[in-house]
């Protein structure tokens, strides 16, 4: 609990003080049930520095986002509620959840953000929250098996991955060192395009959402043609075309892969000596890139926003306290996922804090974790409505060119999908 002599002037840090009078004022949280122990914990914190009264009553993981939409459609009584990058813009443009615009102290947390995180929580061009927890994906290598081909450094480039991942067939290190998700489904291939694609200089759409991955020369091309390379040379393990994130990570713990990309808190488990065989040799590197793009990533994030229902000055309050910080002007709750969780982060300050820095140093480089956010691509397509419908058909297409399709139809065929999915909304 928060000793009694905090002061007004120290509330004021973050925006906000204690309300003048003593009585209680609910402020409803929900989410999906993670460690709700600790969330209430929290709360409790929050409650002995701003004297308001919060409750957390989270609804089931695989429930979450019908029971929400049930509760906003009859008038929910929650003031905060999680939110999923993939729901916020439905949730935005229903106006179930209202934009932090005007808010005091929202631009500085924003300055403490890379711009990939803040455009995964912006909807029309304003900002709907601020992170629960956040990240990006990464590259990954085994530090001893580049050791036993005789490799010094991780590569730079695309390209020179597969000339790695050569050198390590050749010396009988590894057949296939590299497993990448290529996997039908929707944590898996398109990500991994969009990974790569990026470190070729490429993205899917413009800023217009106009297709541009159909284009000669397209990075989206280019991604595609490398990974078909790699599947033909037998470099990319096959295994990739339908294995699943978790299994994607059993390669990597048992050191039948070299190289990978993973999000960045899969780090912990790989590094984990009674999850994995590997512990200790799992290192990050910045994703490879090319002649047109240092490096390239996609992130992620969780966030917390103000439902329409709440009052918006109270609410804030909670959010600040769980998204960015407490009464004593620290992270305390996003660094308190980050040591008792291995929650990913995205705050500034906390790649600077010491005991932020030496509890994950353990399983991850926090200085190359957080130059990796500087490369996170903006992936607002994904949040229109009719993405899901047309991404389901193109992660066949996507496969068929891999396996050796024509690329030129396929992709033209997927723009037009897209142009008649974009027009019927």
């Amino acid at each position: 609990m928060m000793k009694k002599w905090l002061t007004i002037a120290a509330l004021a840090l973050v925006g906000w003080a204690a309300p003048a009078s003593a009585q209680d004022v609910d402020v409803e949280l929900t989410g999906w049930p993670y460690q709700v122990d600790v969330v209430r914990e929290n709360l409790e914190r929050f409650t002995s520095q701003s004297g308001l009264s919060a409750t957390f009553n989270p609804f089931p993981s695989n429930e979450y986002h019908t029971k929400m939409v049930s509760s906003f459609a009859s008038g929910t009584n929650f003031d905060i509620v999680y939110v999923r990058d993939s729901f916020l813009a439905e949730w935005a443009a229903a106006g179930w959840i209202v934009p932090l615009t005007g808010l005091p102290g929202v631009d500085e947390y924003m300055a403490d953000l890379p711009q990939g995180i803040i455009d995964q929580m912006s909807f029309e061009g304003e900002v709907y929250g601020l992170p629960y927890y956040s990240g990006n994906s990464v590259f990954v290598y085994n530090d001893r098996l580049m050791k036993q081909a005789g490799i010094s450094s991780p590569p730079k480039t695309w390209n020179e991955l597969m000339q790695q991942a050569q050198t390590m067939k050749d010396k009988g290190v590894l057949a296939s060192p590299i497993v990448i998700g290529l996997a039908a489904n929707e944590n898996s291939i398109l990500r991994t395009l969009e990974i790569v694609s990026a470190g070729f200089g490429g993205r899917f759409f413009n800023d217009k959402l106009e297709p541009v991955f159909q284009e000669p020369n397209s990075g989206v091309r280019k991604a595609l043609a490398w990974i078909a390379d790699g599947m033909k040379s037998g470099l990319i393990n096959q295994a990739s075309m339908s294995q699943g994130d978790g299994e994607i990570d059993q390669f990597v713990r048992s050191g039948t892969a070299a190289f990978s990309l993973v999000t960045d808190y899969e780090m912990k488990v790989l590094n984990d000596s009674e999850q994995s065989n590997e512990a200790g040799n799992i290192k990050n590197a910045l994703v490879p890139g090319s002649a047109d793009a240092t490096s390239g990533t996609i992130g992620y994030v969780r966030l917390y926003s103000i439902t329409s229902e709440a009052d918006k000055e109270q609410a804030w309050k909670l959010v600040q306290f769980l998204g960015g910080k407490d009464a004593t002007g620290v992270y305390y709750v996003p660094k308190r996922w980050a040591l008792e969780f291995g929650l990913g982060f995205s705050p500034a300050p906390l790649y600077k804090d010491d005991d932020v820095r030496n509890s994950i140093s353990g399983w991850i480089n926090p200085d190359l974790l957080q130059e990796q956010a500087k490369y996170a691509i903006n992936r607002g397509y994904r949040f229109v409505p009719y993405f899901s419908d047309w991404e389901i058909e193109a992660w066949a297409g996507f496969q068929e060119i891999i396996n050796g399709g024509d690329a030129d139809p396929i992709l033209e065929e997927l723009a037009e999908n897209w142009n008649e999915l974009q027009s019927e909304y």
